[in-house]
């Protein structure tokens, strides 16, 4: 190379530089300001429908309690309420949040998302077997987060169902698995499509997804709402066999 050359190059490689420290002073701060001002937009948009279905839910309420359906509408409440925290929380991201940890019964969580995905599993040919033994010990949990990963996760185990696509019933099984005294392993498996050892490296990895539609975020955030309940999460698939996911808790002593 010509010694000649050698300045121009050295300007043009310090444009290069002063140009990505451009994007990333200026440029995507204010990227990113206009997404988050956008999706606020969005989530304000999203509560006032919510809150008119709460109405009329609450309307429908007595209806329902003289057909002895009062739990399906109790625990469609409790999911708006959930939806419309969600949007709170999120709207207020900046400000320190309050912890919401309380002596929860893991039944209760259990039953009542399965009543949630019982009509979707039905309509999809799927069996929701939710097998829990006589004694559940309590966690000391945020129950609107360990109901969102259990959302995540079922749904999940649904649409894994539906993209294998067999002509045979789908299940998805919830159970407990033994552990030590001082913690409780939930169990959610599958027969869906299963995953690649790709996939599974991947898995938590932020806005990693194999669905056209999928997002890639749902499950790094389960990861992160387990391990700051102090707990894990693991998996184990085999493509077109299914998947499990195990969920390990620390079990709520009062002591």
């Amino acid at each position: 190379m010509n010694d000649s050359n050698k300045p121009i190059l050295e300007k043009d490689n310090q444009v290069k530089l002063d140009s990505n420290e451009l994007l990333e002073t200026f440029i995507y701060p204010q990227y990113l300001e206009n997404i988050n001002a956008l999706a606020a937009g969005i989530a304000h948009e999203i509560r006032n429908p919510l809150t008119s279905v709460k109405g009329f839910l609450q309307l429908l309420r007595p209806y329902l309690i003289e057909s002895g359906k009062e739990q399906y509408i109790d625990i469609a409440l409790d999911e708006l309420n959930r939806a419309n925290n969600l949007i709170f929380e999120y709207l207020n991201a900046s400000k320190p949040q309050i912890n919401k940890k309380e002596e929860l019964s893991l039944r209760k969580i259990i039953n009542e998302i399965g009543l949630l995905y019982e009509s979707e599993a039905l309509y999809h040919d799927i069996i929701l077997n939710i097998q829990l033994p006589d004694h559940l010990p309590a966690i000391f949990a945020d129950g609107m987060q360990i109901k969102q990963v259990l959302v995540n996760l079922i749904k999940n185990a649904i649409d894994a169902i539906k993209e294998k696509n067999e002509k045979t019933s789908g299940k998805i099984d919830i159970f407990v698995e033994k552990t030590d005294l001082s913690t409780v392993c939930v169990c959610i498996s599958d027969n869906g499509c299963g995953m690649t050892n790709e996939t599974l490296t991947q898995l938590f990895t932020p806005f990693y997804t194999t669905k056209t539609t999928g997002t890639g975020i749902g499950l790094p955030i389960c990861k992160k709402i387990i391990e700051e309940h102090s707990g894990q999460i693991f998996i184990t698939s085999k493509l077109g066999m299914g998947s499990t996911f195990k969920i390990i808790l620390p079990v709520h002593s009062s002591l």
